[in-house]
């Protein structure tokens, strides 16, 4: 195109523009040539035509130094970390793959002690392992998850010993283990988190705090029920276009500041936030499944589900009263269920199966699986933090609202922990669309003391690792004895 703006104005220019480029600056090589230019050329039209034409050429030529000088610019996307731009596969699909805990400890690794601190000495007996469907499971294992042990020792001054022996309840085994701590980091290469656990943490005795937990709940819940929004809910809060869902026990209403056009509440109709019973909580799961119906329906571009529900301050709740939040989102999942079906794509991409039927696979044979009709429990190896449970189905339906209600109940009332936060994601609402498609899962961990001020989240968790102590296999030995009690038979 400049090519041929030069030839219609090669005469009014000649000896001009020859060094334009080797010109001292742009400003000057404008201003001389507008000078001269107006000089010789009497007509309008050619001077309007000039003015655009050497306007052009000043605007190639920033283009190109600016290209020169910073050539990481591009007016495209750069599309060299494919991960992070390619599309979703269609997957193969999802099932539950149960691999027996005895006959793996039989087959696979027949002496070792199954406790996050002994899993890294399994693996080398396990990589030795002589049965084919053994070594399968340690490829899985090792391809997803990079396990390391190690030890930390200190020097403790004598004047210090007894402010230490103090904070272990003076407990001299305890005491012995500070001097030879077994440290263990366990990262995702998918899912890229890292969980750094030192079991000896969660040894320490728990001072009780001056408030009892259970005194605690029954003063917020009796002082907040005065002015509680969602108690009167038909006059104190919003609505979507479509309306509002309501069943006999819970209701539906708008997020009044909205995260994404498709936010709702799902709420409880009684104000108790603990002592909620099962036929409560199934019913509002079960309007949550029909908002997200009645919301696909109304917006069929948005068909990407996400649940998330936080219980008491201590989690960050900002309404007493129990509501779960849900998103229905139109091009991708939210922050973490997107960056697990991510990891699940890459895990496709490397090993050409399912990420989640092989990970249900793996932590059944560690034994840190629950399997419950047609959902699992699993005790995660990589926690956000204390007691987190992965709960897995194909669908969002009965069994999996079941399962996690049993494992939130053994939390509350068996472990009396009961500020809990979950967060998860559903398959997607179009149930032809195949293309990166996840189960039902959802993450749920405890907060701590609901009375303590001090927060559970630190720099920590929010820029490096986390830190959990608590035992994976102590967590699943409470989501079986939480079954055992609540589960009918």
């Amino acid at each position: 195109m400049s090519v041929v703006l030069l030839t219609g104005i090669n005469t009014a220019m000649t000896g001009m523009l020859e060094d334009h480029f080797h010109s001292k600056t742009t400003e000057a090589l404008i201003a001389n040539s507008m000078t001269e230019l107006s000089l010789r050329l009497r007509s309008k039209r050619q001077l309007f035509f000039l003015l655009a034409a050497a306007s052009f050429l000043c605007f190639l030529y920033i283009i190109n130094i600016r290209v020169l000088v910073f050539p990481s610019f591009s007016l495209t996307c750069n599309t060299s970390f494919p991960s992070l731009h390619r599309s979703y596969d269609v997957w193969p699909d999802f099932h539950i793959k149960v691999f027996d805990h005895e006959t793996f400890k039989q087959e696979c690794v027949p002496h070792g002690e199954y406790t996050i601190s002994g899993i890294p000495d399994l693996l080398p007996a396990w990589s030795r392992s002589h049965n084919s469907h053994c070594r399968e499971l340690y490829d899985k294992f090792t391809c997803i998850y990079a396990v390391e042990k190690r030890q930390g020792t200190v020097k403790i001054p004598d004047s210090f010993v007894l402010k230490v022996k103090d904070w272990l309840g003076n407990n001299n085994e305890l005491y012995q283990e500070l001097y030879k701590q077994n440290i263990i980091h366990v990262t995702n290469m998918y899912t890229r988190e890292t969980t750094v656990f030192n079991p000896l943490r969660d040894k320490r005795p728990v001072t009780k705090p001056k408030e009892s937990e259970e005194d605690y709940l029954v003063r917020i819940t009796r002082e907040s029920a005065i002015n509680c929004d969602f108690c009167k809910y038909k006059n104190y809060t919003a609505e979507h276009e479509f309306g509002r869902l309501e069943s006999d026990l819970s209701f539906s209403a708008s997020n009044i500041f909205m995260l994404d056009r498709l936010h709702a509440v799902i709420t409880i109709k009684d104000h108790d936030p603990v002592n909620w019973s099962y036929e409560q909580y199934m019913d509002m799961m079960q309007l949550t499944n029909t908002w997200l119906d009645r919301a696909f329906q109304n917006e069929p571009t948005a068909k990407f589900p996400a649940i998330i529900w936080d219980l008491l301050p201590k989690s960050g709740s900002s309404q007493l009263h129990p509501h779960n939040q849900v998103f229905l989102s139109p091009t991708r999942y939210q922050g973490m269920v997107e960056a697990w079906r991510r990891a699940a794509q890459d895990y496709f991409s490397d090993q050409h199966s399912n990420y989640f039927t092989d990970l249900i696979t793996i932590y059944s044979a560690l034994g840190l699986a629950v399997p419950y009709k047609s959902a699992v429990a699993l005790a995660s190896l990589t926690p956000r933090k204390d007691n987190e449970v992965v709960i897995i189905a194909p669908e969002a339906g009965d069994d999996f609202f079941q399962l996690i209600y049993y494992v939130l109940r053994g939390f509350m009332d068996d472990l009396k922990k009961f500020s809990f936060s979950l967060g998860g994601g559903y398959p997607a609402m179009d149930k032809d669309d195949k293309v990166g498609r996840i189960p039902a899962f959802v993450r749920i961990i405890t907060r701590g003391v609901t009375t303590e001020i001090r927060t559970d989240i630190s720099a920590l968790e929010l820029f490096t690792a986390t830190n959990v102590n608590i035992d994976p296999y102590k967590v699943v030995r409470s989501i079986q004895e939480s079954l055992r009690k609540r589960s009918p038979r």
